[in-house]
């Protein structure tokens, strides 16, 4: 395995690390000429296990004994609105074909256009918002879990 099939393993095992500890990775995974990181780190899981570890669980304070229910509630209504806002985005794209039957032409198009702007924008907020939910609260688990162990 060379260096980049490495990184790019690192990288989507630790797919929910905010830009400041993907920094600190990247610094991590830099390394010169022909020094090989499986050599150096072992397996990428070990790594990463490691870098959870040392950067993530370190900086991190115990959580309350309501951390992981909250966090699970987080995780379970987060997607629950994010997937309602997905699907409020696609009937918007699709309602936008059916104002030809309902609509005179001139009110239908300007109807048509904003359904289809309003649309595409609650497709992105909706698949960056999971993306973001999903990463806040994995890694609320992750520490949640790694105290739990501790303890």
């Amino acid at each position: 395995m060379n260096n980049e099939q490495y990184k790019s393993i690192v990288y989507k095992k630790l797919w929910f690390i905010n830009k400041k500890e993907k920094n600190i990775a990247k610094e991590k995974l830099n390394v010169n000429g022909e020094e090989r990181l499986l050599e150096k780190y072992g397996k990428p899981s070990k790594f990463v296990n490691h870098f959870v570890e040392d950067v993530i669980i370190e900086k991190a304070s115990p959580p309350s004994s309501f951390y992981k229910v909250f966090t699970l509630g987080g995780l379970l209504f987060g997607n629950v609105l994010m997937a309602g806002i997905l699907i409020t985005a696609a009937l918007l794209v699709l309602g936008t074909f059916t104002l030809y039957f309902t609509k005179p032409i001139s009110t239908a198009l300007t109807l048509q256009l904003l359904y289809l702007v309003i649309g595409i924008i609650l497709f992105f907020i909706g698949y960056k918002g999971i993306k973001w939910v999903n990463a806040y609260f994995t890694r609320r688990l992750l520490i949640a879990r790694r105290f739990k162990d501790l303890m």
